[in-house]
């Protein structure tokens, strides 16, 4: 009777496998349709794209050139900031992070106007610097480093401060090997961001060849042929490398218990 039960068990367990496992099958056919799709229609437009749409370049290359540098300079800001919100001792730390919190909920919309009167103020308007300056303070990596780092082994930083007084050092040696996963994924997520930017240079850029590839693909019925998909897809292939690159590293080490 015993052994009946154990199979029948077996076999439920079975197929509520196989069904759950094909619902996930025909929900990732479903998410990966539509770029199936775009990559077949544009097979034979990348000649109109690369040969007579010259604008297509820098707005390319500015995607990548704005993504990267954005990317590297919010890395070095916000790590040690989120060392200094999460192990620091000083008054108003838990309060500061709490800005940090609403500014990450607000959108674009609210912090939209504010931005442009600074930008303004500041005489950098249609500029690069324009566009960089205000996502290198972007609150989403600060608030995710600093949950990842609160449970960080301080006894590996203690050890560092017995060899060294210099804060940099102790962040480097003692800090950054033990949110290396943290780092990757927070650096992965800002640098998508900053490359589908789209609000950004439309408002604050003038010039066509200093906006982002976004920006051409949002426009592009302004221009002959069907250049729209096969700009699509180059568009796709850097976060896709991208993320090829940084996601073995990722898989199984960052999870919702880390932050």
């Amino acid at each position: 009777m015993a052994c009946k039960k154990e199979k029948l068990y077996y076999k439920t367990s079975k197929l509520s496998f196989i069904f759950i496992k094909g619902i996930i099958n025909v929900i990732a056919i479903i998410f990966i349709l539509p770029v199936l799709l775009t990559v077949i229609k544009s097979a034979g437009h990348y000649r109109e794209l690369l040969f007579d749409c010259f604008i297509f370049y820098p707005m390319f290359w500015n995607s990548l050139f704005y993504a990267t540098v954005i990317t590297i300079i919010q890395m070095a800001v916000i790590i040690p900031c989120a060392f200094g919100l999460s192990n620091g001792k000083f008054r108003g730390r838990k309060f500061i992070f709490f800005i940090y919190v609403i500014l990450m909920m607000m959108p674009f919309q609210v912090t939209m106007l504010p931005n442009y009167i600074g930008l303004r103020e500041l005489g950098i308007l249609n500029t690069r610097t324009g566009i960089i300056l205000p996502m290198v303070f972007s609150p989403f990596g600060l608030v995710v480093m600093h949950q990842y780092m609160k449970k960080i082994n301080t006894s590996v930083i203690e050890a560092v401060r017995l060899e060294t007084n210099s804060v940099i050092t102790v962040i480097w040696k003692g800090v950054v090997p033990q949110v290396k996963t943290c780092i990757m994924a927070v650096f992965l997520f800002t640098f998508a961001e900053c490359y589908n930017m789209l609000e950004q240079p439309m408002l604050f850029l003038k010039e066509d060849n200093l906006k982002t590839l976004p920006v051409f693909i949002s426009q592009a019925d302004k221009y002959e042929g069907g250049v729209l998909f096969p700009a699509a897809v180059i568009y796709m292939i850097p976060v896709f490398l991208l993320y090829l690159s940084l996601g073995k590293n990722l898989e199984g080490r960052t999870g919702a218990g880390n932050l």
